[in-house]
């Protein structure tokens, strides 16, 4: 184990004494160095080793259910779920043609979480004897949720919040898909805000820190005090501070 030696007892004269002192301060001050830089790399080593230790764990914790479900001889769950279901129309018709809108929703409730399922979808079909339009026939659908409770696992923890997704979103003109957009989702959590393209979350906002795969600047950004900006076929930083 090391140990910083005490001072000598001060003798000489007293351009000696603080020649001594400097010499005794020095050398403290390195064994201290060392003493943080040891305590240090054994920290680093012992968060490694810890983070290790629980990537493992959940690793056997998932193999270890995977193991159980799979060899089970008898299976038995229980779950009180309330459900609801609610429709709603419109439908609107004149001599120059006819719009169709149908509304509906789905509730359901269970220990694990309150869903919210939503549907839209509307047809709209022109008289062309009676006005000229570009099309004839004019569809659009969508389907979305909102949903509270547990949003997803961290292992083998449940981690609640709320879930909006947006799934499968299409336009027809006269049969013919012209935009289709599917599962875009968000999640809330105590700790995190997360944006999710079909299975892969493309950014998250965590720890005072945002996180995104792409980016598309469409004004300009501000850091600390300069802000930069798209200045013809380059980039233009300017000094916004004091």
């Amino acid at each position: 184990m090391s140990h910083i030696t005490l001072p000598q007892r001060p003798t000489g004269t007293l351009a000696q004494q603080v020649a001594r002192q400097y010499a005794y301060l020095f050398q403290m001050a390195q064994q201290l160095n060392v003493a943080l830089q040891q305590t240090d790399t054994a920290l680093q080593q012992s968060h490694t080793a810890a983070k290790q230790t629980a990537v493992e764990e959940q690793q056997q914790y998932r193999n270890l259910k995977s193991l159980i479900i799979k060899t089970a001889t008898q299976v038995q769950r229980e779950m009180d779920v309330l459900s609801a279901e609610f429709k709603g129309s419109y439908v609107a018709s004149s001599d120059f043609g006819t719009y169709i809108e149908q509304l509906s929703s789905y509730i359901e409730a269970n220990p694990a979480a309150l869903t919210q399922y939503y549907s839209f979808a509307s047809d709209l079909k022109s008289n062309t004897d009676a006005i000229s339009a570009a099309f004839a026939d004019y569809k659009a659908s969508t389907e979305g949720y909102i949903r509270t409770g547990i949003v997803y696992y961290d292992g083998a923890v449940p981690v609640y919040g709320v879930a909006v997704g947006q799934n499968l979103t299409t336009t027809e003109v006269d049969g013919e898909q012209v935009v289709s957009q599917n599962n875009f989702r968000a999640t809330y959590t105590a700790s995190k805000l997360s944006f999710w393209q079909d299975a892969e979350e493309v950014a998250y906002v965590s720890n005072n820190r945002l996180y995104i795969t792409n980016i598309t600047v469409l004004g300009s950004i501000t850091a600390g005090r300069w802000n930069i900006s798209g200045d013809g076929g380059g980039l233009k930083f300017q000094w916004t501070g004091g």
